[in-house]
């Protein structure tokens, strides 16, 4: 539910250079983001390759189940986000970087601290600028 939270709080700014990593095949991937109406793009990685490379490691019980993670999935369910059916490994951490167009650099970097942890999109929208 908080991935679909995000893939929506980030709709409307679909003039970002936006690219939603995915755990999940090409068709999967490309039912999720037209279900969501997202204009970004998606890339796969059912190995959960790249979340390794950013250093995502899989959550403990009290990232997945704290009552701070209770907390937001209530506000995401009153906004309508549901739980679905997980793709790939539900226990991975999300995380959102930046980086540089030129290099390929992470010039900034959120790794969440929990399942509900995504960053506001005011801030990467400053980190986009920056």
């Amino acid at each position: 539910m908080f991935c679909r939270r995000f893939v929506a709080q980030l709709r409307p700014h679909a003039d970002w250079n936006v690219v939603f990593v995915a755990m999940a095949s090409p068709d999967e991937a490309e039912e999720f983001r037209t279900r969501m109406r997202s204009p970004h793009r998606f890339v796969c990685d059912p190995e959960a390759r790249l979340y390794e490379q950013f250093g995502l490691a899989r959550g403990t019980t009290k990232q997945m189940f704290s009552g701070r993670v209770f907390a937001a999935g209530v506000v995401a369910t009153l906004e309508g986000h549901r739980v679905g059916r997980p793709i790939g490994d539900p226990w991975r951490m999300p995380g959102v970087f930046v980086l540089a167009p030129e290099d390929g650099e992470v010039v900034w970097a959120h790794r969440s601290r929990d399942a509900s942890d995504n960053p506001p999109v005011s801030e990467i929208g400053r980190a986009l600028q920056g």
